[in-house]
C-alpha cells in the first residue's frame, strides 16, 4: 500500500504538477526506493523524508503486544533498516524527522502510566492508536545509530536542522549558524551516555519504545535565539526539569 501511494504521488507528479514540489511524509518502505531514485534522477520536484523509529528498531524486536510500537507505515525488517540507512547516507531521503505522535495510555490500550483499559484487550494492535513518541530524544538515537553507519554530526545537521528549515520556507531564519540567522543551538556531549528513562522524557504521556534504552550523546543546553531555554544544570526559581519558565516563545514570520 505504501509504495503503491508513493507511485502514484510520482505519477502525478510527472504528468500533471512537474513543477510542483511533492513531499513523501515518513518513509518505511525500501521497496519504494528505487522509484524514489528514479523520479529524483528525471529532476522531479521530489522530497522524502523518513523518522528516527524506521531507522533504529526493527520489526524482529518488537515484543509481542507491546503497541508503544505501533505506528503507520510499520516498523519494517532490519533487512529493510539497512535499506533506508543506504538512502540517508547517499541523500535520497532528504531529511529524518520525529514524527511524534503521543496519545494517552488508554488510547495506545496499554496499562502503563495510569492507563485504564476500559475492557478493550490490552496490546490489542489493531485497535491501538498508531504513532510513536519520540520528541526530544531524536538526536542521541539518530547519532547512537548513524556514528556506526557512517554518518557525521555534518550529515546530522543537515538531515535534521538545514533540509527540514527550507521545507518548511524558514531557511533565512532558522537551520543555520550564520549572521542574520536565529542563534539556535544545542550544546551536548555527542560520546556521553545517555540512559532514557521516564524522567527524560519531557512530553506528558511517558510511553515510548525507547524507555530504558542506552544511546551515545547527552543534550546539556539548548539555545533558541540566544536565550537559554534548557540547562540540565539549572535548578533554580526560574527553571523547572532543566526547562526555563520564562515564556520565551515568539511567531515566526
Amino acid at each position: 500500500m505504501e509504495v503503491k501511494a508513493i507511485d502514484l504521488v510520482i505519477k502525478m507528479c510527472r504528468e500533471f504538477a512537474p513543477h510542483v514540489p511533492c513531499h513523501i511524509v515518513h518513509l518505511s518502505a525500501a521497496d519504494a526506493l528505487p522509484a524514489i531514485r528514479a523520479a529524483k534522477a528525471e529532476g522531479l520536484p521530489l522530497t522524502v523524508e523518513t523518522c528516527f523509529h524506521y531507522l533504529t528498531i526493527n520489526s524482529e524486536d518488537v515484543p509481542t503486544r507491546s503497541t508503544e510500537y505501533k505506528c503507520c507505515p510499520p516498523i519494517r525488517d532490519a533487512a529493510n533498516r539497512d535499506q533506508l540507512w543506504a538512502a540517508v547516507l547517499d541523500g535520497s531521503i532528504d531529511m529524518i524527522v520525529s514524527d511524534h505522535s503521543p496519545c494517552t495510555p488508554d488510547l495506545k490500550l496499554h496499562s502503563c502510566c495510569g492507563g485504564s483499559l476500559n475492557g478493550a484487550v490490552e496490546g490489542d494492535f489493531v485497535k491501538a492508536w498508531g504513532g510513536i513518541a519520540s520528541v526530544g530524544i531524536g538526536l542521541p538515537l539518530l547519532w547512537s545509530e548513524g556514528q556506526n553507519r557512517g554518518l557525521t554530526l555534518q550529515d546530522i545537521v543537515r538531515l535534521i536542522c538545514e533540509s527540514t528549515a527550507e521545507h518548511a520556507g524558514i531557511k533565512a531564519r532558522k537551520g543555520q549558524v550564520k549572521v542574520g540567522s536565529d542563534a539556535d543551538f544545542v550544546v551536548w556531549a555527542p560520546e556521553e551516555e545517555n540512559h532514557i528513562t521516564v524522567d527524560k522524557l519531557h512530553f506528558r504521556n511517558k510511553l515510548t519504545p525507547y524507555q530504558e534504552r542506552r544511546c551515545k550523546g547527552l543534550v546539556h543546553q539548548t539555545v533558541v535565539r540566544g536565550s537559554v531555554v534548557y540547562d540540565i544544570a539549572q535548578t533554580g526559581d526560574q527553571y523547572e526539569n532543566g526547562f526555563s519558565k520564562l515564556p520565551l516563545g515568539q511567531w515566526i514570520e
